[in-house]
């Protein structure tokens, strides 16, 4: 063999064993990564959440610095937003969407997540995993009020189209089950759960068989419909037979 072609073919070698190292380098840094943390500088069981003097300073001091904001994942995105301390209360406003719209208007943290294409993919698992057997009656009753109110707050984010347009069919019908199953659960603690709190998963539901399937709602009032859906606000609608009819939805697609 020439010189030349012993010289070639260990520059061969040494080019392919490069590309290995470098490749194993990268897997390795993306492995160990630091995972960006961030929290709420003051929550409300702090003594600083007291020294507010409005609305306006509480949503201020939740914005995510914009640094960081873009550096979050998603799943820890979705804890964060989830874990919002200035969520919604739904009694004050006429519609729930206008509840959610108030969120939405002052953070910065769920404007983001809804740029996200794994959006719906982390949010349904936290749903999923959400369990109203936590639920403790010796709780004093403003904590029994948070956590009814919370439910809400996750169920009034999953009926938003962005969060629906992003499931695929699996995923659509995945929380489907999800959403049925809590509202089962609900009726059955009708002592804590009730009007809003059940209505609030049926838009969820309805949502949800509008982008499935638009000819279910055939027999109904289309603009009640069309109402429901933007806005969470059931007039002149059967919810008993909305009810049933997802759940037959759910046994007939199985």
């Amino acid at each position: 063999m020439s010189t030349r072609n012993l010289l070639s073919g260990y520059k061969s070698v040494y080019l392919f064993l490069l590309l290995i190292f470098t490749i194993a380098i990268n897997s390795a840094n993306a492995q160990t990564k630091t995972k960006i943390v961030w929290d709420y500088p003051v929550k409300p069981n702090m003594e600083e959440w007291s020294l507010f003097k409005s609305m306006e300073d509480m949503y201020k001091t939740c914005q995510i610095p914009e640094d960081i904001l873009k550096q979050i994942d998603t799943e820890s995105l979705v804890d964060i937003c989830l874990n919002f301390p200035v969520p919604p209360v739904f009694p004050l406003f006429n519609t729930p969407q206008q509840g959610f719209m108030e969120y939405y208007n002052n953070f910065n943290g769920i404007h983001e997540l809804f740029h996200r294409k794994d959006v719906a993919q982390y949010l349904v698992k936290r749903y999923v995993m959400m369990s109203l057997s936590e639920f403790n009656p010796l709780w004093p009753s403003y904590k029994q009020g948070q956590f009814i109110s919370h439910y809400k707050f996750v169920e009034a984010i999953l009926s938003q189209p962005q969060v629906i347009a992003s499931l695929d069919a699996e995923g659509r019908k995945v929380l489907l089950k999800e959403t049925i199953r809590k509202l089962d659960e609900k009726i059955s603690m009708d002592d804590l759960f009730s009007g809003f709190s059940l209505e609030i998963n049926l838009w969820v539901i309805a949502n949800l068989l509008y982008a499935e399937n638009k000819s279910i709602f055939g027999e109904y009032n289309q603009h009640n419909i069309q109402t429901a859906i933007e806005t969470g606000m059931f007039v002149d609608i059967d919810m008993n037979k909305l009810y049933q009819q997802a759940k037959n939805y759910i046994y007939e697609n199985e």
